[in-house]
């Protein structure tokens, strides 16, 4: 992790926006802000995480648990979080009703260049999800996957919003 002289080094470094400076901050300060639950469809469990100094939750251990592998491993990655932050999404429906919807982003992830939410998710969920709601989920032409109000509010802040799989 990041020690204060770090992250703020890091903040002017990469021109970060107050805005996002402030989330982070309010990130890094927190526990995670629900408990993941296992279902018949999902295996949690807990990570001991040498690079961030404590245990990171996962929903799944077939999506998920590869991420926060792959967050430990990865030297572009200098810290992440789980289940740090909920925002409010704000999309159309079907009918052009403005929908408002909670939503906790899998990780929240601070990288060299960068910051900002990952969420992971099986391709077959997002296929679901996107012919039930094609205003929020949607795949690109060069098959990535995209929550658009999810990247608007980011975008909005300073940050990022990727879908994996």
């Amino acid at each position: 992790m990041l020690s204060d002289q770090e992250f703020n080094d890091w903040c002017r470094g990469v021109n970060l926006p107050q805005a996002a400076r402030q989330l982070i901050s309010e990130i890094r300060a927190s526990e995670p802000i629900r408990r993941v639950k296992s279902s018949g469809i999902n295996v949690r469990g807990d990570y001991a995480s040498r690079k961030m100094g404590k245990t990171i939750q996962f929903e799944s251990h077939k999506i998920e648990l590869p991420g926060v592998e792959e967050y430990e491993e990865d030297a572009d990655v200098l810290e992440y979080y789980d289940q740090a932050y909920q925002i409010t999404l704000e999309f159309p429906s079907s009918s052009g009703e403005i929908i408002k919807a909670s939503h906790i982003p899998d990780f929240f992830v601070i990288r060299k260049r960068s910051a900002g939410f990952e969420e992971w998710k099986p391709e077959s969920r997002l296929e679901k999800l996107a012919a039930k709601q094609s205003q929020r989920y949607m795949c690109s032409e060069d098959g990535q996957w995209l929550n658009l109000p999810a990247v608007a509010y980011a975008e909005k802040v300073g940050l990022y919003y990727v879908t994996s799989q």
